[in-house]
């Protein structure tokens, strides 16, 4: 495939949102179609209604499938950009003058084929550099839907700890109610209970304030780390597999 072919190709499999190939395609009910982490970002915070980020069309569903065919065909564009790269200079190793188009997975380092064979290297396991880059974006997008899960979860919990508060305003109003009905003969218990109450409150409302902050803090870096996970799965086949030996941030490991 020459490179005028291949470019109009690849127009055609772009995402609108990142303007990179799509990375785990999915086609909503306008058919428009969309990277997966990219939309989740598009529609982070629970957009209402959720609309096309391209025609504004309404989206009746949250959630959608993987686009099989898209998948494929964007990984076969990948792989085609990828086989025009490897003829770079800066892809031709030097002793032997051949094209580096093997990952050794122990080494995490490009072999030409006939390094491949070197004594350091022939126990190791090797793969063309276009697999070993796909199964690589393929743990980062499971990454990517593990730390949206959590996210998920983390607003469940901030919803059930907003409810707390809403049960306790709602038991008072009927605390209330029932001791108007029996003003004359408990008023005194009436204002014991309620003071009791108001102190219940207070303690989870300061509670309430604590653990919001808290998981907002936490949400707001998952979110983060989605983004970068994301970026990093749309760098090019060499340096994806660079930056896979650096690992995730430690700092941001804690938060799990």
């Amino acid at each position: 495939m020459d490179s005028d072919t291949l470019q109009v190709f690849q127009s055609e499999l772009t995402c609108s949102i990142c303007m990179n190939c799509f990375l785990d395609p999915v086609t909503i009910d306008c058919g428009h179609s969309f990277c997966r982490p990219c939309l989740s970002l598009c529609w982070e915070e629970g957009q209402t209604p959720r609309s096309c980020p391209e025609c504004r069309g309404i989206s009746e569903r949250p959630h959608f499938k993987t686009n099989i065919v898209l998948k494929r065909l964007s990984s076969l564009t990948r792989q085609a950009r990828a086989d025009h790269d490897h003829h770079s200079e800066e892809q031709i190793c030097e002793t032997h003058q051949e094209a580096r188009g093997l990952f050794c997975e122990a080494d995490q380092t490009l072999l030409c084929g006939p390094c491949s064979e070197r004594p350091e290297h022939a126990a190791h396991s090797h793969s063309p550099i276009h697999r070993a880059a796909e199964e690589s974006r393929e743990k980062l997008l499971t990454r990517i839907g593990s730390l949206w899960k959590m996210r998920e979860e983390m607003k469940i919990s901030m919803n059930q700890e907003t409810e707390k508060k809403k049960m306790v305003h709602l038991r008072k109003v009927m605390i209330k109610l029932e001791y108007q009905r029996m003003l004359l003969l408990l008023r005194e218990e009436e204002q014991l209970h309620l003071e009791a109450l108001e102190r219940e409150a207070k303690e989870i409302c300061l509670q309430l304030i604590e653990s919001v902050f808290r998981m907002t803090q936490q949400r707001e870096s998952l979110k983060e780390m989605c983004r970068e996970l994301t970026e990093m799965c749309h760098k090019p086949d060499t340096e994806l597999l660079q930056v896979r030996k650096e690992g995730p941030s430690s700092e941001r490991e804690t938060l799990f």
